[in-house]
């Protein structure tokens, strides 16, 4: 049996005894992290994995879930055997960020960038029925196709834009469909009683709001439900808004966030 954690590529830079633990989101990849990779090597070792099934690969047909994708970076993170770590996740990332920090002793911070969260137990029918029937009525590439091009909102970026969509359709469905699936299903059952036992503190960063399951630049002063989520569950939070910007603010803003994150980090 071949082990877990030669069935995953990542990135890793730099040669501290500490640790910047970056994931990508749903159909995206550790390119979108190359900034934050650049910048941060210098004083930590910055791995970025690619996550199973996101270049066409899932090794021994392991389940394509959260849970999963938790199990395939804690296995990276145990055999590395760092001091310090901190964990980022972006988009989808952000829940296996919440569920690896409390597998790991030595996590001394999170950073949450433009997280969300699907579905609650009330919700979670509705939401599930909602997807299947668009995915029905379409197409599950259309479906795709229409979420990856909501993630920008300025001409500045239509060649990321351009990249980023046609990367989520290239994800092979068979992978990346049931992943989809067990997100809306982990955000009903998981992650409250996960986040219920993080005691860490959380930078978050934040640029988008979902309504009727598209994505639109956060305004002034606009009550966000996914900050509010994390803030019931949760007071060591440290939040900064990004308005009129797109999804992936690594991107589009990396040395504002890069300076955000430096700053925590000193701070922590």
């Amino acid at each position: 049996m071949s082990n877990i954690l030669d069935e995953i590529q990542y990135i890793e830079k730099g040669n501290s005894e500490n640790c910047l633990f970056l994931i990508h989101g749903f159909c995206s990849g550790p390119e979108d992290w190359t900034e934050q990779i650049d910048f941060f090597k210098k004083k930590f070792t910055v791995i970025a994995p690619t996550l199973r099934g996101h270049d066409g690969n899932n090794h021994n047909e392991r389940p394509m879930s959260i849970e999963q994708l938790s199990i395939d970076c804690l296995n990276i993170l145990e055999r590395k055997k760092f001091k310090k770590v901190i964990i980022a996740g972006h988009s989808m990332g952000t829940r296996l960020a919440i569920d690896i920090s409390k597998k790991v002793k030595n996590v001394f911070g999170l950073i949450l960038v433009d997280g969300s969260r699907f579905s609650d137990k009330n919700t979670y029918f509705h939401v599930l029925s909602s997807f299947e029937n668009s995915i029905y009525q379409n197409s599950y590439q259309s479906v795709l196709q229409n979420m990856f091009s909501s993630m920008f909102f300025s001409n500045d970026f239509d060649n990321h834009k351009h990249r980023i969509i046609k990367r989520a359709t290239d994800v092979p469905e068979k992978f990346s469909l049931p992943l989809r699936r067990n997100a809306i299903w982990y955000d009903s059952h998981c992650v409250d009683k996960n986040l219920n036992r993080v005691n860490l503190p959380i930078l978050i960063l934040h640029s988008t709001k979902i309504e009727n399951e598209k994505r639109r630049p956060i305004k002034k002063d606009e009550k966000i439900p996914y900050i509010d989520f994390l803030k019931s569950h949760n007071d060591k939070n440290t939040i900064k808004l990004f308005e009129e910007t797109g999804h992936y603010i690594t991107i589009e803003k990396p040395k504002i966030v890069n300076e955000i994150i430096q700053k925590w980090l000193i701070e922590l």
